[in-house]
């Protein structure tokens, strides 16, 4: 089993941070280091985001990635929408130049992909069969809900995330194509494991970020000409609702982010303290623009959630 996170020993100083914050406490302590059991870690990164010492590493795509370019098939990016809170100023025209640089064929947003995800989940609504149902986006409170509340698996959603909705989409467009996503979350680069071949590679924006100073590459400041998207909502808080049709009476709708406030709600859920219930969980607080690897220098909820908010616009997305 890949070690998606795992712990640079040298580094550790004993300073208890990351087992102090890890929320399934899914780290031990022994012969004076932390270790991350694997088997019990969910990915979400906060001991990555709390370590003093950066002595938490992640798996790192970055060669991956360039056997990828240098082979003969189409390469598309899938970027996460939060990339707007994490590259000041940009577009997905100024990310599209910046990655054909890399060596990229064609760029495009993992909005497409959130698209398809929110018409599933209307679906499910519509139908009205389900009493509790779980959204399915954050990767993270999958593994949670799998390894620590399996009764809760029956809430579920069973619909793919965005990266891999958007990803699948790709490979039906561009023949032989490889997908590679960039996004700023760590428990992605598990869910691509498990995505069929659908996703061929996974970076977070730290990595691309190194990708282009390596590469002397930087982002310009192009204005956006695509069609404002609801669906660029996605990375914020509440952000799945936004997105969503959301008129029918017959469930409640909520929004919960943090793994403390999604496990106090997991336990209602089991409980049976809620019912007809349609509940947006996120790991991270604030969603995925409070990602682990967000670059350190993006870590504002307000100011991200606006920079998203502003690039999304107020129009819905327009139909497949």
């Amino acid at each position: 089993m890949t070690e998606f996170l795992r712990l640079k020993k040298s580094n550790c100083k004993n300073c208890y941070k990351c087992i102090r914050h890890c929320p399934v406490k899914s780290i031990r302590f022994s012969g004076n280091q932390a270790h991350i059991v694997a088997e019990e870690c969910i990915l979400c990164g906060q001991c990555f985001v709390v370590c003093p010492q950066n002595a938490k590493e992640i798996y790192d795509d970055t060669e991956k990635l360039k056997v990828i370019l240098s082979g003969d098939a189409p390469v598309v990016a899938s970027i996460a929408p939060s990339f707007t809170a994490n590259y000041d100023n940009a577009s997905i025209a100024s990310m599209e130049k910046a990655l054909k640089q890399l060596g990229f064929d064609a760029v495009e947003e993992t909005a497409i992909g959130a698209t398809i995800v929110k018409k599933q989940y209307e679906n499910i609504v519509s139908d009205g069969m389900q009493d509790v149902i779980i959204t399915s986006c954050c990767h993270s409170v999958n593994l949670m809900i799998r390894k620590y509340f399996p009764e809760a698996i029956r809430y579920l959603a069973r619909v793919i995330s965005p990266m891999h909705a958007h990803c699948l989409d790709i490979k039906k467009r561009y023949e032989n194509a490889k997908t590679v996503f960039i996004g700023p979350c760590i428990s992605k680069k598990a869910e691509a494991e498990n995505c069929n071949g659908a996703v061929d590679c996974v970076l977070t924006f730290e990595e691309l970020s190194k990708l282009f100073k390596a590469n002397s590459i930087e982002l310009e400041p192009i204005p956006d000409n695509n069609n404002n998207s609801r669906a660029r909502f996605f990375p914020t808080s509440g952000g799945i609702l936004k997105s969503m049709d959301c008129s029918s009476k017959d469930y409640k709708y909520l929004s919960i982010d943090g793994l403390k406030n999604c496990i106090s709600a997991l336990k209602d859920v089991i409980s049976g303290n809620l019912s007809k219930c349609f509940i947006e969980m996120s790991a991270c607080s604030g969603s995925c623009v409070g990602g682990p690897v967000m670059d350190k220098n993006h870590r504002s909820p307000v100011r991200d959630y606006l920079a998203v908010a502003g690039y999304a616009g107020n129009t819905r997305q327009k139909k497949l």
